[in-house]
């Protein structure tokens, strides 16, 4: 009966004021009689104030909107609608089960709701981690503004599944960017114009920025707009995503994985090449091959690599570099750009590897992505006052010419590096393929 029944700050007020009042009424026996009649007085309204409570739950209701795919690493809003149709005021307290990646316990909504209104509330969620995250139930916990002894739980059926993929939002944003005037603005150096003098593609209407070269004048007279002919490039190339599994690649910066960092590269890049009429695939590898996609500019390769990518996750092993060279040597025959994610901590593993790394650029142009350690960068950089903190920085200063030491080694032997802070790593990537794009359009 009093299973959603529960007793707020109000309630304690007053029972501690009845507990005071019979503790006096040993000293001043005329007070026995006052202290009674409060108790049941008090006993009384909030037997009332629950059961007025309980009689208004079915007009209180509650819902939530999420969508079916959130983005990794991007604040995403998730919508909450309460609705109060009964004839009172109501002060509503909103606890959402929110998936338990999330680690938030937080109330969601806490206000009061007058007689007949509907409140709408965005909760700003940024998810961390990739996989399924499930929403429970809505709980309200309703009380009376003007009483206010006691609170009534509501649950409301409210489960639901989706799924946290790599960055759907940082695909849009960065192929806003690449391809819009501005692209300079945001770090982005922009490609020369692919498709110009070549294979006739399709007409389309006229958007300012187009080359007024290919205005098609009998097709704007017809329309009584401005059409332009679009060309699509006849030598597209072929680009493969090596993503690094191994356990270097699950060292953590922002509050997500190494790994992460380039699953969301990854997904931004693929998504510019196939807009560029190039071709794209993924291999993933850790002690062994992970996912392999072949490159294709066909429809649904973007969404393939994207639901292949979902599920990558770190074993914690060494990267066998040996197994990704022939898997290479065996699945990708024609010459390519191999973007290879991975994170050479010290320059023993350089060296080790880079006999298959050299065997890589040979037969393909081939560019490997390191990441910069930002935390010993900025621990480097930090003035130092004690012996310990001297100790610190003498370390990230090596750690620090170790990484470039290695970068170094690799352009020695003709391999291409980037090397990047996480935050940068999209903007590197995508810089380096449009830098690629320019030389094979000149």
């Amino acid at each position: 009966m009093f299973k959603n029944l529960y007793l707020s700050n109000r309630f304690f007020y007053g029972a501690g004021f009845c507990i005071i009042l019979f503790g006096l009424s040993f000293s001043f026996t005329s007070l026995f009689l006052f202290a009674k009649i409060f108790l049941f007085l008090f006993l009384l309204v909030c037997i009332a104030d629950w059961y007025i409570l309980k009689s208004k739950s079915s007009e209180i209701n509650c819902e939530r909107t999420v969508v079916q795919r959130l983005s990794l690493g991007d604040p995403q809003a998730v919508n909450y609608t309460l609705e109060n149709s009964s004839d009172s005021d109501l002060d509503i307290t909103l606890v959402d089960e929110l998936p338990y990646q999330l680690q938030l316990r937080d109330q969601i909504i806490q206000d009061t709701v007058n007689s007949g209104k509907t409140i709408v509330k965005d909760y700003f969620i940024t998810p961390l981690i990739r996989g399924l995250y499930k929403f429970g139930n809505l709980n309200l916990f309703v009380s009376n503004p003007k009483l206010g002894f006691i609170q009534h739980r509501i649950q409301i059926e409210a489960s639901k599944d989706t799924e946290v993929y790599p960055s759907i939002i940082q695909m849009k944003k960065y192929e806003l960017q690449v391809f819009s005037k501005t692209a300079t603005l945001s770090g982005i150096r922009k490609a020369r114009k692919i498709g110009e003098s070549n294979e006739f593609e399709h007409i389309r209407p006229y958007i300012q920025g187009d080359n007024i070269k290919s205005i098609n004048w009998k097709a704007t007279s017809r329309k009584n707009q401005l059409m332009i002919n679009e060309y699509q490039n006849t030598r597209s190339q072929t680009v493969y995503c090596i993503i690094d599994k191994g356990r270097a690649m699950k060292m953590p910066f922002d509050d997500m994985t190494l790994l992460d960092h380039a699953i969301n590269s990854a997904l931004v890049l693929s998504n510019i090449i196939l807009k560029k009429y190039d071709k794209v695939g993924l291999v993933t590898f850790s002690n062994k091959i992970g996912s392999i996609v072949k490159a294709s500019s066909q429809h649904g390769q973007l969404e393939l690599i994207s639901n292949r990518l979902y599920n990558q996750r770190t074993d914690f092993k060494e990267p066998n570099f040996e197994l990704i060279y022939y898997t290479i040597r065996k699945q990708i025959q024609r010459r390519s750009i191999i973007l290879m994610y991975s994170n050479f901590e010290n320059m023993v593993e350089a060296k080790r590897n880079l006999p298959y790394i050299k065997s890589i650029g040979k037969k393909h142009l081939l560019v490997v992505v390191l990441f910069i350690n930002t935390e010993i960068l900025a621990a480097a950089s930090d003035p130092s006052s004690s012996k310990s903190e001297i100790y610190l920085k003498t370390f990230a200063d090596r750690a620090i010419h170790e990484k470039e030491k290695i970068s170094q080694l690799l352009n020695f032997h003709g391999v291409q590096t980037i090397l990047t802070a996480p935050q940068d790593l999209s903007v590197n990537v995508i810089n380096k393929y449009l830098e690629f794009k320019n030389k094979r359009a000149q």
